[in-house]
C-alpha cells in the first residue's frame, strides 16, 4: 500500500506539470498542484532538479521521453529535501538549507548556507520566508525538534527570525495563512501565519495517527500518515475538517 501512497504523491506533480507547463512550486500554490516537502525531486518551467544524498542533479525535461543531464552540483552530504519557489531553489540537509538561484534553469547558481543544529530538516517557502522543521533523535543526528522560521527576502543573507519547539516533526505545507506541520504522533500542528515571521500555533489535530507529510492541493489537504492517507477541507485554512481517508 505505501507504494500505492508514494505514486499518489507522485501523480498529483505529475498533473500540474501536465496542466500548467512550465510554472515552479509557487505557481503550483495559485492553483496547479504542489509536491510534499518530504520530496527530493522539483519540476520548475521546462527542468527537474533531482537530490541525492550528496548532489543536485539537473534536467531538461522538454522532451520528457529524451530528459537531458545538464548540470550536476555537489553540496556535501546528507541532503534531504527540495523545494522549488519563484525561481529559486530551498534544499534541506541535515546540518544547513541551501538556496539556489535558478533564474538560468540550466545552471543553478547557490546563493547561500544557512548552517543549524545537526537534524533532518524539510523545508518549505511562501513570499519572503522559508520555514524548516528540523527533527532530531533520529538518523540526521541531534537532539532538537523544532519550527524555524527564515527571512529570505535576501535570498545571499537568510535571517533567522523565530524559533517554535515542537515534538518529532517530519513535512510541513502552507496555504495562504495556515501553516501544517506533521508533528508525527503528536498529529497535524496548525499555525496562523498571517504574521509568518511569528507563526501562532492554534491547535493540533489528534486523531491517534502518526504525521508525516502533506499537500495542500485545491482546497484540499492531504496528508500522508503511517497508516495511509487522510484528506481535508482546507477552504477555510486555519480550520480544516476531515473528510475522509484512505486507509490500511
Amino acid at each position: 500500500m505505501k507504494k500505492y501512497y508514494y505514486l499518489l504523491l507522485v501523480l498529483l506533480i505529475t498533473i500540474s506539470c501536465t496542466k500548467d507547463g512550465a510554472k515552479t512550486s509557487s505557481d503550483y500554490s495559485s492553483g496547479g498542484g504542489k509536491g510534499g516537502s518530504l520530496a527530493r525531486f522539483a519540476i520548475a518551467g521546462n527542468y527537474l532538479y533531482v537530490v541525492n544524498h550528496s548532489n543536485l542533479q539537473v534536467y531538461d525535461i522538454t522532451d520528457a521521453d529524451k530528459p537531458i543531464n545538464k548540470a550536476t552540483k555537489s553540496l556535501g552530504w546528507d541532503i534531504e529535501t527540495i523545494f522549488a519557489y519563484d525561481q529559486k531553489l530551498f534544499i534541506g540537509s541535515s546540518s544547513a538549507m541551501f538556496i539556489f538561484d535558478i533564474t538560468d534553469p540550466a545552471s543553478p547558481k547557490q546563493e547561500s548556507r544557512v548552517q543549524h543544529f545537526r537534524s533532518c530538516d524539510p523545508v518549505v517557502t511562501q513570499g519572503t520566508i522559508a520555514f524548516v522543521t528540523l527533527r532530531g533523535g533520529s538518523t540526521c543526528g541531534g537532539a532538537a525538534n523544532a519550527l524555524m522560521v527564515y527571512d529570505v527576502k535576501d535570498t545571499k543573507n537568510p535571517v533567522l527570525k523565530t524559533q517554535l519547539p515542537l515534538t518529532r516533526p517530519y513535512g510541513l505545507g502552507i496555504q495562504d495563512s495556515a501553516l501544517y506541520v506533521c508533528d508525527a504522533e503528536k498529529g497535524l500542528a496548525v499555525f496562523n501565519i498571517k504574521n509568518p515571521e511569528q507563526p501562532k500555533l492554534l491547535k493540533y489535530i489528534e486523531d491517534g495517527d502518526t504525521y508525516y507529510d502533506v499537500i495542500p492541493y485545491h482546497g484540499v489537504l492531504i496528508a500522508y500518515v503511517k497508516n495511509g492517507v487522510r484528506f481535508f477541507d482546507i477552504n477555510k485554512p486555519q480550520e480544516p475538517v476531515s473528510l475522509s481517508a484512505l486507509m490500511n
